[in-house]
């Protein structure tokens, strides 16, 4: 090979054209379709130039997202098809804003499933706070434990009495536990399964474990409501409420602004732990003040 350039200067230019080569295929092929379509549209320079379509490739490059991910993001349903012309593959504007936003949420740390929640159920001419949350904040979010598989049939089993149907059925319907199977249930949260056992070695009896338990959720459940309703979906909406204001007059609502999903998040990262924290410190001193309203009241009783 280095002979060859030693000694006949002519391959050198053959050479230098060998590396238009591949491209000469796609050539014809613009110039096939001119008629029906505009060479600009065809074209990959064209398009990279900022026309509307583009090849996998040039979105690739404008995106920084490699093809590979881009097929994938598009066979998990994050991203319609493309439009097809021929054997080639071009995406618009539409694939290159919901790519980017796809980008830049995976950046942040969300999951696939959060990702395509936002894209699908967010309505047609407007970002929806409440498919936001429903996408990036439902079921595990404010849990901070990991749940656990149990045998319905292994529930309650640390009594002396076995527990009976009527009982497994409370436990079962309560909310904590989350059906996986015919006989098997998944434990949302375990440290009240262990909770439950050592009130159970106590021999404090099945069924005041139940009652207790009852009491707790519905009590929780009722603090839990006013949190949401008062503080996260009054602070979701002015906050969602703010971004629309601020958004550019013409520019559709349809894609998510990706800052207002960042900003939700750190604000929700930071109320987690005040609105569980708050009921930790608040239970103590209630606690402590019922045993001695209980306990004088009971004092005052007594002959």
């Amino acid at each position: 090979m280095p002979g060859s350039n030693t000694s006949k200067p002519t391959p050198a230019p053959r050479r230098a054209k060998a590396p238009t080569e591949p491209v000469k295929p796609a050539q014809p092929q613009a110039a096939a379709r001119a008629p029906r379509k505009p060479a600009s549209v065809a074209s990959p320079a064209a398009s990279a130039a900022g026309t509307t379509d583009m090849t996998v490739d040039a979105l690739a490059t404008r995106t920084g997202v490699s093809v590979r991910n881009i097929r994938a993001y598009q066979t998990a349903g994050l991203m319609p098809p493309p439009r097809l012309q021929g054997r080639v593959a071009f995406y618009d504007a539409e694939h290159q804003g919901k790519l980017e936003l796809i980008r830049d949420l995976r950046q942040q740390g969300f999951r696939l499933e959060a990702i395509r929640a936002m894209l699908l159920d967010t309505p047609d001419g407007a970002w929806s706070e409440y498919a936001l949350i429903s996408g990036l904040f439902s079921t595990t979010f404010f849990t901070v434990e990991k749940p656990q598989r149990k045998a319905i049939s292994e529930m309650a089993s640390h009594w002396a009495t076995p527990a009976t149907p009527a009982q497994k059925a409370r436990l079962s319907q309560n909310g904590l536990y989350r059906p996986i199977g015919p006989d098997e249930v998944e434990m949302l949260s375990p440290a009240l399964e262990r909770i439950g056992i050592q009130l159970a070695e106590l021999d404090v009896p099945l069924d005041t474990v139940l009652d207790l338990q009852d009491k707790l959720i519905d009590h929780s459940r009722a603090i839990a409501k006013v949190y949401v309703e008062q503080l996260f979906l009054t602070l979701l909406k002015n906050l969602a409420s703010s971004a629309q204001d601020q958004r550019p007059s013409g520019k559709s609502g349809k894609t998510p602004d990706v800052r207002l999903a960042e900003t939700m998040k750190s604000l929700f990262e930071r109320l987690r732990p005040l609105a569980i924290g708050s009921v930790s410190a608040a239970f103590p001193v209630i606690l402590q003040q019922e045993f001695d309203r209980s306990v004088q009241k009971a004092m005052k009783k007594r002959p």
